[in-house]
């Protein structure tokens, strides 16, 4: 109610107010300097992360990975494999690294390809619920298997990681203080920019990134670059010594300046000195979270523990099922004794067989006829529309639930899944292979099993919403991929609203904002900031917010599914 409220303020305090009011109010902002609450962590509260290498592989070709690094509390973070191939062959060599969570064994995996005489650091991403794993590497050029064991430094409240694009002492340097190894709540884990991950999933899970050194960012190759910036517009914070020289690197920003300034759903804050305590500089929660399943004995004795659950077919329907047992209790028992007097003894050597597979065929068949063998889902999302770069930035959840499990999911490389991370929530993640994407197996959407995941997501599209003036009236043309259920548009400090309209459809606006904000069964899994990026910052000139249901711009893997329920609120720059 309080954001309906707001939103509904923002959205209408300038369209009849007096021109120059309407456009000081609807002005870009500026960077902004945000003061942290007392007790807050500090980043001059550090100390850096002892890391050490194992052997993995050795033979003509040796693999090492990098073991003791900081774990973040959820998301996920990059394990560092070392390989040098001086004296191997071109090759493709498979690094697996396995680890049991939840009481399953889940691994992952990703298959590189490197060329004879070369030495290259490997970055895999992995979920931050491992906190140790046996180690593998494969190919033609290794001929011994070490079976490494590697460990992580576990995270918790109020502990913070920042992951440093330096040298430990350059990040020293920029912090104009040295670490303490007793007691400090930030772990640092530096590594050389040249190694750098060139993919989101690799540094969604820390709190802060730092690159002590402006200069370093154009020394970063494009992947390295993009991966960087993807973090930030996700909701990731990155902090920058010095300067930043190409605007280019941040598309969604036309200048930069020092200090702090909102991009995406995240922050880049521009330092010229060493950041003080006062600055605001960590992410307080990932922009996603999904619930896992509450414990059996909560979900036995709490009667609020079903309103959690995003999809009606999540509850098994134990009032039928209990039809179909009394109905078979009934056979077995007076039935059975009527049987036996008709009969004999001997005929219940069939009938109670019978009786049981029977009943079995009923369970059976009314599942097949109320779940069907179809995946069944509810998402919700929030969408970035970034018009000049033709992407989306979204954050989303899906609920699952199928009869028999999908075979494999597969996502884009932008795309990274995100597991429950509640602590008084049953944990769960997938077996993962990184290829030119993430493909996930048959532990996706296990059959039987209600599943949440949470997706963070950058990702290319050709969408894009058309404002036109036709005559004295405008227009809006849908180009979304999806039916727009309402939208709102900004024309010169104005408000026009429109919808229904369908994929590839045009309709007229009427004056006025009749789009009220207002958050849904699934908020409580979305970040504060992620609900004020959308619906609590006024909404510009030349821009729009739009609401969907029916369909969803949640990456969906490929996986076919009957949608129970969806929303997804889109906002960004329309063309005209």
């Amino acid at each position: 109610m309080v954001e309906s409220l707001l939103l509904a303020v923002l959205l209408t305090a300038t369209q009849d107010a007096d021109p120059a009011a309407a456009e000081e109010v609807l002005a870009a902002p500026e960077p902004e300097r945000e003061e942290s609450p007392p007790g807050l962590v500090s980043l001059l509260d550090y100390q850096i992360a002892q890391v050490n290498r194992l052997d993995v592989a050795s033979g003509r070709t040796k693999v090492a990975v990098e073991s003791n690094a900081p774990s973040p509390r959820s998301g996920s973070f990059p394990v560092r494999f070392f390989i040098d191939n001086t004296s191997g062959p071109r090759q493709v060599i498979t690094l697996t690294i396995r680890s049991t969570v939840a009481g399953g064994m889940h691994s992952v995996v990703r298959a590189v390809e490197v060329n004879a005489g070369e030495r290259r650091t490997v970055n895999v991403p992995v979920p931050s619920e491992l906190r140790y794993g046996t180690v593998r590497a494969e190919g033609p050029g290794i001929t011994e298997d070490s079976n490494a064991s590697m460990y992580f430094q576990a995270t918790y409240d109020p502990q913070r990681v920042v992951l440093s694009l330096s040298r430990p002492e350059a990040f020293e340097k920029y912090v104009g203080k040295p670490p303490r190894y007793s007691g400090a709540n930030v772990q640092v884990h530096a590594i050389p920019p040249a190694e750098a991950p060139g993919e989101l999933a690799s540094y969604l899970g820390y709190d802060a990134i730092v690159v002590p050194d402006g200069a370093t960012l154009d020394a970063l190759d494009e992947a390295q670059r993009r991966a960087l910036e993807a973090y930030v517009a996700t909701g990731g914070h990155l902090v920058v010594g010095g300067a930043v020289r190409s605007a280019a690197i941040f598309p969604l920003l036309k200048a930069i300046r020092p200090g702090t300034t909102r991009y995406g759903f995240g922050k880049l804050i521009v330092t010229t000195g060493a950041p003080s305590g006062e600055v605001a500089l960590f992410r307080e929660e990932l922009g996603v979270s999904p619930h896992g399943a509450l414990p059996e004995y909560e979900r036995r004795y709490n009667s609020d523990a079903k309103k959690d659950l995003l999809l009606p077919q999540a509850t098994a329907p134990l009032g039928r099922f209990l039809l179909i047992i009394t109905l078979f209790t009934l056979a077995i028992g007076p039935g059975s004794v009527w049987v036996a007097r008709r009969r004999g003894p001997a005929a219940l050597l069939v009938t109670i067989p019978g009786t049981a597979v029977l009943t079995c065929a009923a369970i059976i068949s009314y599942s097949v006829v109320a779940d069907g063998f179809t995946v069944h889902t509810s998402s919700y999302g929030y969408t970035l529309l970034d018009s000049q770069q033709h992407r989306f930035i979204t954050q989303g959840v899906t609920a699952y639930y199928a009869n028999l499990a999908p075979s494999k999911a597969t996502f884009g490389p932008g795309t990274m899944l995100v597991a429950p991370s509640e602590d008084r929530r049953e944990k769960y993640v997938a077996d993962l292979l990184w290829k030119d994407g993430l493909t996930l197996g048959g532990d996706f959407v296990p059959s039987r099993t209600y599943r949440e995941w949470g997706y963070v997501s950058v990702e290319p599209t050709r969408a894009r919403v058309v404002v036109k003036k036709k005559g004295d009236a405008w227009v809006v043309q849908n180009a979304l991929g999806v039916r727009i259920d309402r939208v709102v548009v900004n024309v010169d400090g104005r408000f026009f609203t429109g919808g229904p309209i369908r994929d590839g459809g045009e309709e007229a606006l009427t004056a006025g904002n009749t789009l009220a904000w207002s958050g849904n069964v699934a908020s409580s899994r979305f970040g504060t900031e992620v609900r004020r990026v959308m619906g609590g910052a006024p909404l510009q000139h030349h821009e729009f917010l739009a609401r969907i249901t029916g369909a969803t711009l949640v990456p969906t893997g490929g996986v076919s599914t009957r949608i129970h329920d969806a929303e997804d609120w889109v906002r960004g720059e329309y063309e005209e």
